[in-house]
């Protein structure tokens, strides 16, 4: 389902005269939004303490996010983001790529943890963010979300897969534009970018950066670089995740 839904995409963006073999096709892929129309979604959760609005910061970060994959790499990502509910697979599987973003540590149970476990080994992607916006700073020490969801709640989703911090060479990190330092640091604890692998294949990737809040305010809250890097590795891992190592 969502497996084919991204093979679909790689078809269709290589019929519409884009090349996705690396960085010499830039400006013909610039030129104009193209291939099949791809919807974006956040998961909503519930959160350490039964907070149930932790999921749900800034949602115009996604919608200024997808203008830039628009607008740089001619992708056709509909700008709009839709929720899917981690407690309903059915409202999961129709988006291809999901993004994952709180401050607090989810608060699931294992039907819960069952559904995105389905979700990823159906052939979705996870991209999942620690938040640090000042509700809850004090709390975990500014990478709750990441702890947890590194420590604990990956192996309930896969108890089958392994997490591991992508090297500077990895493709994500040059798949559309080269990232040379790695993962750009927004704010929070710099713990890198790591990858969620199932069965020789990247599921999910898992930030501490909080690079959405670049998306959000950047220029207002980190400076015009920080936010134009931020929305660089935004748009990497997107293209990563429909397209993976085909790109380079």
């Amino acid at each position: 389902m969502n497996e084919m839904n991204r093979k679909r995409f790689l078809k269709l963006l290589a019929a519409g005269g884009a090349s996705v073999l690396g960085l010499p096709a830039l400006p013909a892929l610039a030129r104009e939004v193209r291939g099949p129309a791809s919807p974006w979604a956040r998961v909503m959760f519930p959160a350490r303490g039964g907070d149930t609005d932790d999921w749900n910061v800034h949602p115009n970060g996604n919608l200024n996010l997808i203008d830039t994959i628009r607008d740089d790499a001619g992708v056709n990502v509909v700008k709009h983001w839709n929720v899917a509910d981690i407690g309903r697979l059915e409202t999961m599987t129709p988006f291809p790529f999901l993004f994952m973003h709180a401050e607090l540590a989810p608060e699931l149970d294992a039907a819960r943890w069952a559904n995105m476990g389905e979700y990823l080994r159906r052939g979705g992607f996870l991209f999942a963010e620690d938040c640090v916006y000042g509700k809850h700073r004090n709390a975990g020490g500014g990478d709750e979300f990441f702890r947890h969801m590194a420590e604990v709640d990956f192996a309930r989703m896969l108890p089958e897969s392994k997490l591991e911090k992508l090297p500077l060479d990895h493709p994500v990190f040059h798949c559309f534009y080269h990232l040379n330092n790695g993962l750009p640091h927004m704010q929070g604890i710099p713990h890198g970018l790591h990858a969620l692998t199932l069965n020789g294949k990247i599921v999910a990737l898992l930030s501490p950066s909080d690079l959405h809040c670049a998306w959000t305010e950047g220029d207002v809250w980190f400076g015009r670089a920080k936010r134009i890097a931020a929305e660089q590795m935004g748009t990497n891992i997107y293209l990563y995740a429909m397209i993976g190592d085909r790109m380079v």
